[in-house]
């Protein structure tokens, strides 16, 4: 039977917030033990833990991480007998071993798990022996996945679909769905994400260096005495000019990023829910299991190296957005990794590798900067976690409930409510689970009004119309339109249908600022019926130049789509984003984004009804 987004189960008070603890299978707590990294991940406010496990060793931890209301999402780690007894996973599922570990980790309390790990790279096959086309070797993935997924169902636990190295075009749903197979994802699967920050912001592929290959400014250069390591170009063996980064910018500039094309970013998991409502129609949770940001890389030359700072600002900003803003269907975004692990010692949180190397220059052969920095003392501890352990720490809204609305509004001397969504406010107690129900509803009295566009059918000449208390109903007036609007060139497209034929019209469409919006970017929809009550399972579309999403109201008739491009009203611009209902003709809302990449929500709402 398949599963919503509300049955799937969470942490206590869950704020999205999550760690890939080790890559070093068996780890069995370090010299400090397992309860001093509990009450670390506890003041760090994770709620869950990427585990590798080998052969049930991760059991105890596991344990004390479920005590302590922390969620483990387990990678089961495969030996086949010797001599292949490596742990590559491909090709190849699960046996007898890891079925009875399985069985331990449920009946601990154990809910989600991964049994393989980016099949797209040759050095997860046994002895590099990939298939030759990426086709074929995703169907072989995808059958022995199905043999892993089918069991872990069958003995109650979530298994996930395997994780793609960031950025890679390797699609595994698409071959369930070659196989015809695709339905058990359905069923109570989830999608494993590595969304790779790299040294991309955040908000990549939108972003005006990306768009437009803005110059790099002497300030943007200048990283006091990590300038030249930010800059360092390994190849050439010093740091890259202003000059030439201009170059680059200029030579890869994209005016229409496209994450179909360019996903190795943390937005990666927008490309992974757009193949599901491709091939499912309709989202199944995803959750990044590895990725975030690390010191030292420099993938992409036109922006600096990720340095100690920077990495502690964008994860705080990226844990931020989780609580806040992050869409249901985005579970939980787990960085790599709080601690040491042989090979990976320049990815833990935890490590003394960057107090050795930023004193005396990265060892060994890697591509990080073999330059030292002056003056530069850092601990064994990075700054990240004293950072991380200072923010607010809010629970996420789960699907199917929603947040108290906000308090009324007064429009032409009627109380009244703003539509949609109300937006998570900065100043939220911590560890509030919020939830919600319905507001109790209001009686309005009404008159209708019989215009030339919408004449009147056969209601009384008075009635009272009951609806929820936070849906904008005004009766005397055909739009409510925020002045606003006008400003930023956003126009609304009437529904071309005759007269007397049904449509969605548009009833509101408010607008909030900076200030107003609570730092959240996104278009709010409600969708109401002929006598204003909400409709729900009421499908909804976003827009853009050359693709769309959609969303489906919940049971109040409200469905939320982030907004991520931007534009410049000023120079006569418009935003790329386009909005309307499914179904039938609809009045559309066009020109909406970012203005000036500032962070703005459109609260659109409309009615069924006949021209």
């Amino acid at each position: 039977m398949p599963r919503d987004l509300k049955d799937f189960p969470r942490p206590p008070s869950d704020n999205g917030r999550g760690i890939h603890s080790s890559f070093t299978p068996g780890w069995s707590g370090g010299d400090q033990g397992f309860d001093f990294w509990i009450n670390e991940l506890i003041a760090l406010g994770i709620k869950w833990v990427k585990v590798v496990d080998d052969n049930g060793k991760s059991i105890p931890f596991c344990e004390k991480l479920i005590a302590a209301g922390i969620f483990p999402i387990v990678r089961i780690l495969r030996r086949d007998p010797p001599p292949n007894d490596t742990p590559e996973p491909n090709p190849g599922h699960i046996a007898r071993p890891e079925e009875e570990t399985i069985h331990r980790l449920i009946a601990a309390g154990v809910h989600y798990f991964e049994t393989n790990n980016e099949p797209d790279r040759a050095n997860e096959w046994k002895h590099n022996a990939m298939p030759g086309t990426a086709l074929e070797a995703a169907k072989l993935v995808a059958l022995n996945w199905l043999f892993d997924a089918r069991f872990i169902l069958e003995a109650g636990g979530l298994p996930g679909l395997p994780a793609i190295s960031s950025g890679a075009a390797f699609d595994l749903m698409g071959a369930l769905v070659a196989l015809g197979r695709h339905a058990i994802l359905l069923e109570g699967c989830w999608i494993a994400v590595h969304n790779d920050g790299a040294n991309r912001p955040l908000d990549y592929p939108d972003h005006a260096i990306n768009q437009i290959g803005i110059p790099i400014t002497p300030a943007e250069y200048d990283h006091g005495a990590f300038s030249d390591w930010a800059w360092w170009n390994t190849a050439t063996n010093r740091a890259d000019t202003c000059d030439e980064i201009n170059a680059l910018r200029d030579a890869r500039k994209n005016p229409a990023p496209n994450l179909q094309t360019d996903h190795a970013c943390f937005r990666e998991f927008e490309y992974y829910n757009a193949l599901a409502l491709k091939y499912l129609g309709r989202a199944i949770p995803i959750i990044g299991t590895e990725g975030g940001y690390r010191i030292g890389r420099r993938d992409d030359p036109r922006y600096p190296r990720v340095t100690p700072d920077a990495q502690r600002d964008l994860t705080v900003a990226q844990f931020d957005w989780m609580q806040r803003q992050a869409p249901d269907y985005f579970f939980a975004m787990c960085p790599a990794a709080l601690l040491e692990s042989p090979g990976r010692e320049a990815d833990a949180w935890h490590s003394a590798f960057w107090q050795i190397a930023l004193r005396d220059g990265a060892p060994g052969k890697t591509d990080l900067p073999k330059i030292a920095i002056p003056g530069i003392a850092r601990g064994a501890v990075l700054p990240v976690i004293d950072a991380v352990k200072q923010m607010p720490n809010l629970a996420r809204r789960l699907p199917g409930t929603q947040p108290a609305p906000p308090p009324p509004v007064e429009i032409a001397s009627q109380k009244i409510e703003r539509p949609g969504l109300a937006h998570f406010e900065a100043s939220a107690p911590p560890e509030l689970e919020i939830e919600s129900e319905l507001p109790a509803p209001v009686e309005i009295e009404t008159t209708p009004v019989e215009t030339e566009s919408e004449p009147r059918e056969s209601p009384p000449e008075s009635a009272t119309v009951v609806i929820p208390r936070d849906l904008v109903f005004v009766p005397t007036a055909e739009l409510e339109w925020d002045f606003r609007l006008d400003a930023l060139n956003i126009t609304m497209e009437p529904a071309n249908v005759k007269r007397g034929d049904a449509c969605w019209r548009l009833v509101s469409a408010v607008y909030e600022g900076p200030g107003e919006s609570g730092e959240t970017h996104h278009i709010f929809y409600t969708v109401l019926d002929e006598v204003n009550q909400p409709i729900a399972n009421q499908r909804v579309w976003q827009g853009w130049s050359d693709n769309q999403t959609d969303a489906v109201t919940n049971e109040r008739g409200q469905a939320i789509l982030p907004l991520w491009q931007s534009f410049t009203p000023a120079e006569d611009e418009h935003g790329a984003y386009s909005a309307w209902v499914d179904g039938m003709a609809s009045d559309r809302v066009v020109g909406l984004g970012l203005p000036l990449k500032r962070h703005v929500n459109f609260r659109l709402t409309w009615r069924r009804a006949r021209r």
